[in-house]
C-alpha cells in the first residue's frame, strides 16, 4: 500500500475524532461562560435585593422588609434573563429557585414554592413565606434564643425569659454557654448554621415535586457549601438564594449555585481600637476603658481586632 493511501486512511479515521473533540471543547467553553454569566446575574440580583432589605422604624430601629427585598431580587433576575415582560418566562425561572432565605437579626424566613388549587380547581404554584424561625438551642436546664451578635434570650423554668448580652447574663445564668465566651460563640454559630441547613434541605427536597410541574427533571439537593461560606450567613442580616437545575451548553450539565448578600447594619461593636500616642502601638479596648479616647474604630470580635493589627489593652483586658 502506498504511503499516500495510508495517509488518506489515517486522515479519514482521525478527522472525525478531531471534529468531535473540537465540538466538545467548544461546548465546554460555552458551558463555562454560561456558568459564570449565571453566577454573575445571581450575585447581582442578590445584592440588589439585599440593598433594599433594611429600613428603619419610627424609633430608628432596624426593620427587615423581606417582601421589598425579594421583589427587588426577582426584578433584577428577570431583567438580566430577559423575561421582565414575559410572565411565563418568569414562572419558568422560579422553577429554578428552590428557596430564598431572609436572615433577620433573631431568626429567618424561608420563601419557597407551594402548590395550591385555584378557583377553577387547577393546581398552581406560588411563592409562600414561612413563619419566622428562631435560632434556638436547648440544653437540659435552659433554652437559648440566639441573635447575630451577643444578645441572647434565655428561658428557665424558675425565672422565665431573661434577655441581655452574654456579659450581662454571666452573673444571672449558671451555664458554661454564658460564662465561656468561646463556647458561647461556637454554639451560637453552630445553632444558626444547623437551623438554616435543616430548613433549606427540607425546602429543596420539597421543591422536587414542584419542579416537575415546571417540566424540570433535575433532582434538587442542597449543594456542598464550605463552613466558611456558611459562617458568612451569620455576619449580618441578609439574603441567601439557591438557583439550581438550569441546563447549560448542549450536554446534561446543570447549574447548582447559591449566592449570599448581606446588609451589614446590625453587627454589634464590642471593641474599639486606637493608637497609643506615645508608642504608636495600636490597642483595642472594651467600651468604658479609661484609656479609650475615641470610638471611631470599632470591631465586633477580638479576632477581627487582632486581624487589623491591634493588641489587647493591658488596662481593661478585653
Amino acid at each position: 500500500m502506498k504511503i499516500t493511501d495510508l495517509s488518506i486512511i489515517f486522515i479519514l479515521i482521525i478527522l472525525p475524532f478531531c471534529f468531535l473533540l473540537e465540538i466538545k471543547t467548544a461546548n465546554a467553553e460555552i458551558a463555562i461562560y454560561k456558568r459564570v454569566e449565571i453566577h454573575t446575574i445571581l450575585d447581582t440580583a442578590v445584592e440588589d435585593g439585599s440593598s433594599t432589605l433594611v429600613e428603619y422604624g419610627s424609633s430608628k430601629n432596624v426593620v427587615i422588609n423581606k417582601e421589598r427585598a425579594v421583589k427587588a431580587f426577582l426584578t433584577s433576575l428577570y431583567i438580566n434573563f430577559g423575561v421582565s415582560a414575559d410572565p411565563i418566562g418568569q414562572k419558568m425561572l422560579q422553577g429554578y429557585l428552590p428557596c430564598i432565605i431572609v436572615i433577620d437579626y433573631d431568626g429567618y424566613y424561608v420563601l419557597s414554592n407551594e402548590a395550591y388549587r385555584n378557583a377553577s380547581g387547577q393546581t398552581e404554584t406560588k411563592l409562600v413565606w414561612s413563619t419566622k424561625r428562631p435560632f434556638v438551642y436547648n440544653s437540659p436546664n435552659y433554652s437559648f434564643s440566639f441573635t447575630l451578635d451577643e444578645q441572647v434570650t434565655v428561658y428557665t423554668l424558675s425565672n422565665g425569659f431573661i434577655s441581655g448580652t452574654r456579659d450581662q447574663l454571666a452573673g444571672k445564668i449558671v451555664s458554661n454557654v454564658i460564662s465561656d465566651e468561646a463556647l458561647f460563640e461556637q454554639i451560637r454559630r453552630r445553632t444558626i448554621v444547623e437551623a438554616l441547613k435543616k430548613d433549606i434541605n427540607y425546602a429543596i427536597n420539597k421543591h422536587n415535586d414542584i419542579a416537575r410541574r415546571f417540566g424540570i427533571s433535575y433532582y434538587f439537593t442542597l449543594p456542598t457549601i464550605e463552613n466558611e461560606d456558611w459562617y458568612k450567613t451569620i455576619d449580618d442580616v441578609g439574603l441567601l438564594v439557591f438557583f439550581q437545575g438550569m441546563p447549560i451548553g448542549i450536554t446534561n450539565e446543570r447549574i447548582n449555585n447559591f449566592s449570599l448578600g448581606g446588609a451589614r447594619v446590625v453587627k454589634l461593636s464590642k471593641y474599639f481600637g486606637q493608637e497609643d500616642p506615645l508608642t504608636h502601638i495600636k490597642y483595642y479596648h472594651k467600651q468604658g476603658c479609661p484609656q479609650l479616647l475615641s470610638q471611631d474604630t470599632a470591631f465586633d470580635s477580638r479576632a477581627n481586632s487582632a486581624k487589623n493589627g491591634y493588641f489587647p489593652c493591658r488596662i481593661c483586658n478585653p
